[in-house]
């Protein structure tokens, strides 16, 4: 097929916006000519930055004037994910949402309605599936290599000061990152790093259905230190640890924290089965076989001659060019958002 370039536009210019904006500029198939952020100095910043004529300060102006766009990464904060996408969708649009696909069921049960309605694609940013290692775990899974795969033990932990401050630095603009620590907007670790080893550790396992959740939450520490006990009323959580049961009969022990007494970020899945495991950190996987003259043997995955991930965007740009389907649908996306919400009422009430 012949390449064909297709006109992209980016909401939000936070944090993420620079691996947005390089995976659009790397991807032979995209060019971004447009960006929009409510910081007019960190809007300005980026377009000088990486050489985009266009910015908007206002999603509504930008639609206005390029309505010819074939797709728009949507990466505003949490709260405004739902709702944004829904009027781009309904406008015509192909959308490339940031996760969490939705703060709750509920606006993901909405989103997952209007995509049904919607001419363009919708794909949910969930990149841990991509990773080499996760393709690997994927087809050992489908291949019937594990056996049964009875329990999961996945964690995304982070040492204090990794914690999002109020105020950071980002490319040498101040940015407001105070939403990530704030209930009002949505914030919290779960919906940060949880939503990723949850979505992953699923769609290894064909998504089984949930049967219970027990779930305990944590806010102790902000950038700066030890939080004040009554701030921490209006803060989203910094730690969140769940052990979740499924009809199956498999369970997923989960831990998740964006500032800890930990000596270093630590980044993993352990998958075990009545045939094999694994032990994933990082981006190298360890397997653990049996061995007929001992209890079992340690080996490590081959993963040369697994497909190369780049970006999300790589890979939303090759379903629209090639009139694909899209590999995180939203309805995926909203069995694990109805997990979050099981997990937030587990912890909401105690």
């Amino acid at each position: 097929m012949a390449k064909k370039i297709l006109k992209c536009a980016l909401l939000g210019c936070g944090y993420i916006a620079d691996r947005h904006i390089q995976a659009f500029q790397d991807c032979e198939n995209t060019e971004i000519v447009a960006l929009c952020g409510r910081n007019p100095e960190r809007l300005k910043s980026l377009q000088e930055k990486y050489g985009i004529e266009k910015g908007y300060t206002d999603y509504h102006k930008l639609m206005e004037e390029n309505p010819d766009l074939d797709m728009i990464s949507n990466a505003l904060p949490n709260s405004m994910h739902v709702s944004v996408t829904i009027e781009l969708l309904e406008a015509g649009y192909n959308v490339l949402l940031e996760k969490p696909m939705a703060v709750n069921a509920e606006e993901g049960r909405a989103l997952v309605e209007a995509e049904k309605k919607a001419k363009g694609k919708l794909m949910i940013i969930q990149n841990q599936r991509f990773i080499p290692a996760a393709q690997y775990m994927r087809r050992m899974f489908k291949e019937g290599e594990f056996g049964e795969v009875y329990h999961i033990r996945t964690g995304w932990r982070r040492p204090l000061g990794m914690t999002p401050s109020g105020m950071d630095n980002i490319g040498g603009v101040m940015s407001d990152r105070s939403w990530y620590n704030s209930k009002a907007a949505n914030g919290g670790v779960l919906r940060d790093l949880g939503v990723h080893l949850l979505d992953l550790a699923m769609f290894i396992t064909d998504f089984p259905e949930i049967e219970s959740v027990s779930a305990a939450s944590y806010r102790k520490f902000t950038a700066s230190g030890p939080v004040d006990p009554e701030a921490a009323k209006d803060m989203s959580e910094d730690m969140c640890t769940a052990l979740l049961k499924f009809k199956n009969g498999m369970s997923i022990n989960m831990e998740v924290s964006f500032g800890t007494m930990i000596s270093e970020e630590k980044l993993f899945t352990n998958i075990y089965g009545t045939r094999a495991g694994v032990e994933r950190t990082g981006d190298e996987l360890k397997l653990i076989l049996h061995d007929p003259d001992y209890a079992y043997k340690v080996a490590y995955a081959n993963l040369k001659g697994e497909k190369e991930f780049k970006n999300c965007i790589h890979e939303f740009a090759d379903c629209l060019v090639n009139d694909k389907p899209v590999p995180v649908r939203a309805e995926q996306a909203l069995k694990v958002i109805e997990i979050l919400d099981m997990i937030y009422k587990e912890t909401d009430d105690r």
